[in-house]
């Protein structure tokens, strides 16, 4: 994230640089007016921070330049005068907010965080249109998750098994490394072994010819095929047919197959994706499923932790789903109060964060206002149940603290107001729990 700071006191300057790369911004520098235009012209920042005072350029008429060239960069002002008429004509003139100085390091830290995240955000809803998947969350196993993505896209024919309960995302992750490989161009074709009856499974994966049964009258590609020098992805892999798992095996060792009724071998070249949200190696046990099928997916397994697992990224998931699905209602919702936050937090979700997502949604639709509260949301009362029994009172303050952690953005005097605590009780409490910094600064 890129922060340009316009600001011509060198020692106000440099204690704003000292604390952003901190908490690892980009830092940029100009101490005049006519600089700082240059730079943003240059490096299109994220954020501004503007000293309404410049030596050449009236901060005001900046800020104008800056918003009609970069009109996605965040104003922020900071005037030592307090000027009330300046401030209003800034945030007319588009200015997110204003500081007065001498700058609150810690509150200006909060501030721009929550910033940055709605950036993050804006650029993944961006993505999404354009048909790219984002990973939302700053817990470890997300960032962790992240990481194993980024590497599976550079090894572009390694075979992967996606594991993960229902709703977890194992078909984003499979999307998301597709489309970081050097196969994202072509073909991601996916199908779902769970919803297509036995008897048409195998036709649709591997094609068939003319006459090879009653109804085939012309020969029909299958999807591999359709997906060569692209992605196979293979969801609820657990239900694909014994028979079947026998050809496919072949498929994975040869790189060659045939069309049902077909005496030619068709070489394909594509990565093959399985997910499944059962028990594979429980399967084999059990003989329905091949061992050495198993094996061959399993060269590199990747496991998505559930929802109730990175309780910390539920504020977070929840801000996304409710900026896209506002976007799609043409409906303006301002984000959840904390009671809502609260509750989602403490929720089991047993659909993870597909059921998130179908609860924010209903939520919106029932909301009348403009804020979604507790009301709005309708929680399985079993599964709140359920939760409640499985967890200590240690447990729930602990992911409590978390969340409202996330919720501040990580900013501990922030989180200790919401929680109603002292900072000092609140430091004890993070010790005490053993719970990590995920931000430089928290």
């Amino acid at each position: 994230m890129q922060i340009l700071i316009i600001e011509d006191d060198s020692a106000i300057q440099l204690a704003l640089r000292v604390f952003f790369e901190k908490k690892n911004y980009e830092v940029l520098l100009a101490d005049t007016g006519a600089k700082g235009l240059d730079i943003a012209g240059k490096n299109l920042p994220d954020i501004v921070l503007l000293d309404l005072r410049l030596p050449d350029i009236y901060g005001l008429e900046l800020l104008k330049k800056i918003k009609s060239d970069r009109p996605d960069s965040m104003v922020y002002i900071m005037t030592a005068f307090g000027e009330v008429k300046d401030v209003i004509d800034a945030i007319n003139l588009g200015a997110e907010n204003y500081f007065q100085k001498p700058v609150d390091l810690e509150e200006l830290g909060a501030i721009i965080d929550r910033s940055s995240e709605k950036i993050k955000l804006r650029q993944e809803l961006m993505l999404c249109k354009r048909g790219l998947y984002p990973i939302i969350g700053r817990s470890k196993a997300v960032q962790g998750l992240i990481h194993l993505i980024n590497l599976m896209a550079e090894n572009h024919s390694t075979t992967l098994l996606i594991q993960g309960e229902t709703g977890t995302g194992k078909e984003l992750v499979a999307r998301n490394i597709h489309s970081l490989s050097m196969r994202g161009e072509n073909p991601f074709v996916d199908i779902n072994c769970a919803s297509i009856p036995d008897n048409i499974l195998e036709s649709e994966i591997f094609g068939y010819e003319a006459g090879a049964f009653t109804d085939a009258r012309s020969a029909k590609k299958g999807l591999l095929e359709i997906a060569d020098k692209g992605t196979l992805f293979l969801d609820e892999i657990a239900e694909m047919p014994l028979a079947t798992q026998a050809k496919f095996l072949r498929v994975i060792e040869t790189k060659t197959f045939r069309r049902l009724g077909g005496t030619k071998d068709i070489k394909v070249d594509m990565r093959i994706i399985a997910a499944t949200n059962k028990d594979l190696a429980n399967a084999v046990h059990n003989n329905y499923f091949r061992e050495d099928l198993y094996y061959r997916l399993n060269v590199m397994p990747i496991t998505i932790p559930p929802l109730r697992e990175r309780i910390e990224d539920i504020p977070l998931l929840a801000e996304f789903f409710i900026t896209e699905i506002a976007e799609n209602m043409a409906k303006k919702i301002k984000p959840l109060d904390r009671e809502a936050v609260e509750a989602l937090c403490s929720y089991r979700w047993p659909g993870n964060i597909r059921e998130l997502r179908n609860v924010l949604e209903r939520a919106m639709i029932l909301c009348r206002g403009e804020v979604l509260t507790v009301q709005n949301l309708v929680l399985s009362a079993g599964s709140t149940e359920e939760n409640a029994a499985a967890l200590t009172l240690k447990d729930v303050e602990r992911l409590h603290i978390k969340a409202i952690l996330s919720l501040a953005a990580n900013n501990r005097t922030k989180a200790a107001n919401m929680l109603g605590i002292a900072r000092s009780t609140l430091n004890e409490k993070i010790k005490s729990y053993n719970i990590p910094k995920s931000d430089p600064e928290i």
